[in-house]
């Protein structure tokens, strides 16, 4: 099909050398031959008057006039999508539709396995892609590549739609032995105590509670840096250190292993975790019936609020 003499299949093809900046990989993500790609990128040159992507060693860099299409290219193919996907009606029995949902292990923990498990039931066929956060996050929410975000506020993407979901506070865990058990757990010997934190994503990004004691007037001695609060009980248990962690991950956690939750004896504001997708797919109707479970795990879980800190 052809739109102001511009073939518009060209555009997959143009969102997809963009996307991995190789005609080889292109030609594999679009199931093409190289020389069929290589030939759309041609054309796509004599359209635009404009090299688009330009070699550069062993991989192709895009030209200023690629970097200003790139978004809008998506943009288009994301719509698209969209109408391609619309359908009278959305049986979620029978569908086979693969989602993408980004977020942090704890949330993968309190949250998206009661989804997996409650989908499991209402939709058998249909599949689940569950990423972890990384400096790349806004990118795949910007280009479709994942379907859902689920992250705290000050790590929401701008530009695209969100709602709550759940709040959490903070809590702090210890072995079932350690001696922090002996009295109550004091500023002094909160801060006296060694820690182990938790830096996630590829860019080492510091949690909420990190964030906020780095503006303090006293520091934690953290003894063991996570890459994830998956890792944490293994770390804790048979140790005398103490972890700083939502609550309700605490708790979690508490109930499999031998790990105690106190009360967190600095004052840590509470947290909402948001759900967001993308503008373009706000009426596909599948992102709809999951976003609408997803918001009905998240009422649960504020109904069995915790009591926060204990």
């Amino acid at each position: 099909m052809r739109f102001h003499k511009l073939d518009l299949n060209l555009l997959v093809v143009l969102d997809a050398l963009l996307a991995t900046r190789s005609v080889s990989k292109s030609a594999e993500r679009l199931f093409l031959s190289q020389p069929a790609t290589s030939l759309a990128l041609g054309r796509l040159r004599d359209y635009f008057k404009d090299e688009l992507l330009v070699s550069v060693g062993k991989t192709l860099v895009p030209t200023p006039l690629a970097n200003e299409l790139a978004k809008p290219v998506r943009d288009v193919l994301l719509q698209i999508q969209t109408i391609a996907h619309a359908r009278p009606s959305f049986d979620p029995a029978t569908s086979q539709r693969r989602f993408t949902i980004e977020s942090s292990d704890y949330v993968i923990s309190v949250l998206l396995t009661q989804v997996v498990r409650r989908a499991a039931t209402l939709a058998p066929l249909m599949q689940f892609d569950l990423r972890a956060i990384s400096p790349q996050t806004p990118e795949h929410l910007d280009s479709g590549e994942a379907e859902l975000l689920i992250a705290p506020e000050f790590a929401k993407v701008a530009g695209h739609p969100f709602e709550p979901l759940f709040e959490d506070g903070f809590s702090c865990l210890v072995c079932a032995d350690s001696p922090l058990l002996d009295g109550p757990l004091t500023p002094a010997r909160y801060f006296d105590a060694v820690h182990i934190g938790v830096e996630w994503g590829g860019g080492r990004r510091t949690t909420f509670d990190a964030r906020l004691m780095s503006t303090g007037k006293r520091s934690r001695r953290q003894e063991v840096i996570a890459p994830n609060f998956t890792l944490l009980p293994e770390l804790l248990v048979g140790t005398q250190r103490i972890a700083t962690l939502p609550t309700r991950l605490a708790q979690h956690m508490a109930r499999r292993f031998a790990l105690q939750v106190l009360q967190c004896p600095v004052e840590i504001p509470r947290f909402t975790e948001l759900l967001q997708w993308h503008k373009h797919q706000e009426r596909d109707p599948a992102i709809a019936w999951l976003r609408s479970l997803i918001r009905d795990a998240g009422a649960s879980l504020d109904r069995l609020a915790p009591d926060v800190g204990h």
